[in-house]
């Protein structure tokens, strides 16, 4: 599950989820947002499995391959 919340991430049309229901692409039970609305491309959270798991990340773009930096998961 986790991985499959990476990857939803990694192919994010926003990845920095800036703006009004920029998570809407993301499926069913999944949610992202900067954890700091000052730092829009700072930390990121992502809650997965309907709020029962969240991981922190960071989003380093690369043109060939884009790579999530994943600080902290938790997932009870």
């Amino acid at each position: 599950m986790v991985l499959a919340a990476r990857a939803e991430l990694v192919t994010a049309k926003d990845p920095y989820f800036r703006g009004i229901d920029t998570d809407a692409g993301l499926p069913d039970g999944m949610r992202a947002m900067p954890d700091q609305s000052t730092v829009p491309k700072g930390r990121h959270l992502c809650f997965f499995d309907s709020g029962k798991g969240w991981l922190k990340y960071t989003f380093v773009r690369r043109t060939e391959d884009p790579q999530i930096v994943v600080e902290e998961i938790f997932w009870q």
